[in-house]
């Protein structure tokens, strides 16, 4: 009584597969078309993760870097009485960017005028001084405490004038202060670097404490784009790959978020362009395309067409002389179908149905021993 091959148990099928392939490669399973049907080994084309010929295409957004934002704000307490910036302007280091009315500032100002007089009469008096001392008319000793009481003098003025240079005051307004004695009660301020203005929270009329932000600038130069990328997408992409940009060069990815953002279901991905010039600008929406690790395209294949053996994995590609096993390194995600990277093409015929019996064959014909 003859038993059709389709019959046997699996073990049994694996048991004439492995035999039937005695001269093959290592990684080559010799079978016939018959032995594939009779064992039930059904295969899938293996797919590209690329969209066309152009690669995974992300989406994401130009922002500035967290070390690149600075903060204009105020020295003094007062109202802003006017706004001379818009946001998302260029602005200069110097360029004025509020007017303020403080009381305080006044106070400053004629606190510095009072030790400006006292430090100029204390060294009229230190010069009167050392004279009579000369003509032998007074001690030593008072003009050492003329000299020690001009020191003080000078010093008491130097750290309001300095006061009033971190409150926005210029030199030339100090000077004309000496000059006229007229106390000025508005101070403008201005940003400290060159940059783009991203926010401005004021409005003319507020009350503003000393220290209260104004408004923020992002300094020129650096630019991260943040993109968002779904889960099969960002399974591929590696800390170091290379993005095509739309129409700005490239760029490289230096950070990919840990953890899922819950508004989209997606992650975070940063890079930085390869070249800074003013082509990309705040804010922008931008394109880009995932060229991989070293150019390296991107494979899908179903979950279950992977084989493990060791610590490697592998796949099983049909070609004329049957099977062969192709190592693949699968990407982290866990999503279905896996992105694979290896010795795998899109179109490739890929084993999912029958690997029991594939694999059988496969450790039999020079594996040192089941995994």
């Amino acid at each position: 009584m003859s038993l059709q091959v389709r019959h046997l148990p699996a073990l049994v099928v694996t048991a004439l597969l492995a035999l039937s392939a005695q001269a093959a490669t290592p990684d080559q399973i010799t079978l016939t078309t018959e032995q594939i049907k009779n064992a039930g080994i059904e295969t899938l084309p293996a797919a590209s993760t690329t969209s066309g010929s152009g690669g995974t295409v992300l989406a994401g957004t130009v922002v500035a870097p967290t070390n690149a934002i600075t903060v204009v704000s105020a020295v003094v307490s007062g109202v802003v009485r006017q706004i001379h910036v818009q946001s998302l302007q260029q602005v200069q280091a110097g360029t004025p960017v509020a007017t303020l009315f403080s009381q305080p500032l006044m106070e400053m100002q004629r606190d510095y005028l009072h030790l400006a007089i006292a430090a100029r009469l204390a060294q009229d008096k230190l010069a009167r001084d050392e004279n009579l001392l000369k003509e032998g008319i007074i001690a030593l000793s008072r003009v050492q405490d003329s000299r020690g009481a001009a020191q003080q003098a000078g010093i008491a003025a130097k750290e309001r004038h300095q006061a009033l240079r971190a409150a926005g005051v210029s030199d030339a307004a100090i000077r004309a202060l000496v000059s006229s004695n007229t106390l000025s009660p508005t101070v403008t301020v201005v940003a400290g670097v060159r940059g783009t203005l991203q926010e401005i929270t004021m409005t003319p009329g507020q009350r503003i404490e000393a220290g209260m932000p104004l408004a923020t600038v992002s300094k020129d130069g650096a630019r991260w784009i943040e993109f968002q990328a779904s889960r099969q997408q960002a399974a591929l992409i590696r800390t170091g790959d290379m993005l095509q940009l739309a129409h700005c060069g490239s760029a490289k990815v230096i950070a990919i978020s840990g953890q899922i953002t819950s508004a989209n279901q997606s992650t975070l991905v940063r890079a930085v362009p390869t070249v800074s010039d003013d082509c990309l600008k705040l804010n922008e929406f931008i394109e880009a395309t995932h060229q991989g690790a070293a150019g390296a395209a991107g494979i899908r294949v179903p979950a279950g067409a992977i084989v493990r053996h060791g610590d490697a994995a592998f796949v099983f590609v049909r070609n004329a002389a049957g099977f062969a096993a192709v190592k693949v390194v699968v990407a982290a995600g866990g999503a279905d179908p896996v992105a694979v990277t290896g010795k795998l093409v899109a179109g490739n015929p890929v084993a999912v149905k029958g690997l029991v019996a594939l694999k059988g064959a496969w450790i039999g014909l020079g594996a040192d021993g089941a995994p």
